[in-house]
């Protein structure tokens, strides 16, 4: 091997490398949003100097740790705003590290074009997708996922069908939701499931199909306005990886899509 293929070789090793390194300590950001995360913790958490860590962060990531923190929690405070309707929009801005009202409301409506009460009754999904997903980085676990084999068993389902752009799913997972609370099906019954029959990543976005569901004992009534309907998942043979951590990137599908 000549000096110049073995530069390229080092070169490329060192970047992985430092790819795991970024990958594990986003991972460990999104999990711990609550925490005061410094840069210097982080550069340690992952074994660099602080100006490494800043440089290979921006590198890998396209923007620095402050914006990516940030642009983190802002995520999950839209999400707890229209999902968890019962917490005031003052304690989730102070969740999200606004200390004034105001700062929270200045910073949201900047990120997805509306304020934050306005984005509560009414959510802009197609803008708040393009804000998280237009240039999102795609982070696979540094080490192998463990995969089982089990034998599933038949499961009858009450499945909301999605079909049309995935950035409207929310709207969907909204009417799922509004469903299961009318016929008090609360988040600790029954098993949800995510029924996924395109990928989004090679599927115009009229195509997209996703089924949202949850595991019922009984028949349903199908005469209601959400449009809620009753299958049934047959008994199979199936891969099954965990995935730990954030939703933004669930790295245990595409590993067993891509890579197992």
């Amino acid at each position: 091997m000549n000096r110049q293929a073995d530069r390229s070789l080092n070169t490329g090793t060192t970047r992985a490398r430092g790819d795991d390194r970024i990958e594990r300590v986003t991972a460990h950001i999104l999990a711990n949003l609550d925490e005061n995360l410094e840069a210097e913790a982080l550069a340690d958490f992952c074994g660099l100097s602080r100006f490494h860590f800043h440089r290979l962060f921006l590198t890998t990531t396209g923007m620095t740790v402050g914006r990516f923190i940030r642009r983190a929690r802002l995520k999950r405070a839209s999400l707890q705003l229209v999902f968890n309707r019962q917490r005031r929009i003052t304690d989730i801005g102070l969740d999200a590290g606004f200390e004034f009202p105001e700062s929270f409301t200045r910073a949201f409506r900047l990120a997805y074009g509306q304020a934050p009460s306005r984005f509560r009754r009414q959510p802009a999904w197609d803008k708040w997708w393009k804000s998280h997903h237009n240039h999102r980085q795609q982070y696979r676990e540094a080490a192998a996922m463990q995969v089982h084999i089990i034998n599933f068993p038949q499961t009858r389902i009450a499945a909301l069908e999605h079909h049309g752009p995935e950035s409207q799913t929310y709207s969907t997972t909204m009417k799922f939701i509004e469903w299961r609370q009318q016929n008090r099906i609360g988040p600790d019954q029954g098993n949800t499931y995510g029924i996924h029959y395109t990928d989004p990543k090679n599927t115009f976005p009229e195509d997209f199909r996703l089924d949202i569901c949850v595991s019922v004992e009984d028949e349903i009534d199908p005469d209601n306005p959400q449009g809620v309907i009753n299958k049934t998942i047959p008994a199979c043979r199936c891969a099954v990886a965990r995935h730990k951590g954030s939703r933004e990137h669930v790295s245990a599908a595409d590993y067993l899509v891509y890579d197992w």
